[in-house]
């Protein structure tokens, strides 16, 4: 009778430590599931004024290139930036047309086009659409600040379609404008404003709300290209297109 009582209890705590193990495994996978932090703020980001008017862009992206130890100027940036009149191809108008202008006498550029110049300057850069603002925060939890696109003071002016000359449709807004998106709490985000070089804070609801107008556009960085040369690069237009001549020899467009 007592072999048989210290069985079954050899087997109940067979039973409890199964139970306990197989909890153990789980526990784990229910904290993995990828949460960022609850907040985080990237250190490190030093902005600055841009210095034209409508070089925001630039001015941002010059900046992020800084981050990553990358030495050039935003007029450096401006110049290798392919020019058109699609602003996924390239800088709309006039660099120095007032603030708020809208094609084609002034207005700016789109993501793809950035982050190809900044590939051409040996950063492993990403052009985003649709962005999803978990993607935003495990970005900056992992130390990597984000370009976004939305408007001066997250206005919502309303989107408009532009037609360029190569006959693509391009939604635009009028005081479109860049910020690097450096951290975020619970409520609200911090992002350094091109305009001024000052970190603004905005709350997640308003930000959002101005991110959408232009498709949650984005581009982030993950280092150095690792497999980056020298190279000459030249933007020209190709048949109404802007495309990169490289090293005098081959051409690419924005990716």
């Amino acid at each position: 009778m007592r072999r048989l009582l210290l069985g079954s209890v050899a087997v109940s705590l067979c039973l409890l430590l199964s139970v306990t193990a197989v909890a153990d495994s789980l526990e784990p996978a229910s904290q993995q599931a990828d949460e960022p932090p609850p907040s985080v703020m990237v250190k490190g980001l030093i902005g600055h004024p841009q210095q034209r008017n409508l070089s925001c862009e630039s001015r941002s992206t010059t900046d992020l290139a800084a981050y990553w130890g990358a030495d050039f100027s935003e007029h450096a940036f401006f110049r290798r930036l392919p020019k058109s009149d699609n602003p996924h191809r390239g800088f709309v108008g006039d660099v120095d047309a007032p603030a708020g202008s809208m094609p084609p006498v002034g207005y700016g550029v789109y993501a793809e086009p950035i982050a190809a110049t900044l590939r051409s300057f040996g950063l492993d850069a990403e052009a985003h659409r649709g962005m999803m603002l978990t993607t935003l925060k495990e970005e900056l939890a992992a130390h990597r600040p984000v370009i976004v696109w939305a408007t001066y003071s997250m206005q919502l002016p309303g989107t408009q379609t532009w037609v360029s000359s190569d006959g693509m449709e391009s939604t635009v807004v009028r005081w479109q404008h860049t910020f690097i998106v450096v951290g975020y709490d619970e409520s609200s985000v911090y992002l350094v404003d091109a305009y001024d070089g000052v970190v603004k804070t905005f709350s997640q609801e308003a930000f959002v709300a101005a991110w959408d107008q232009l498709d949650r556009m984005a581009v982030t960085v993950a280092g150095p290209l690792v497999d980056a040369v020298e190279r000459t690069w030249r933007a020209l237009e190709v048949d109404g297109r802007c495309q990169f001549l490289v090293d005098g020899r081959w051409s690419i467009g924005p990716r």
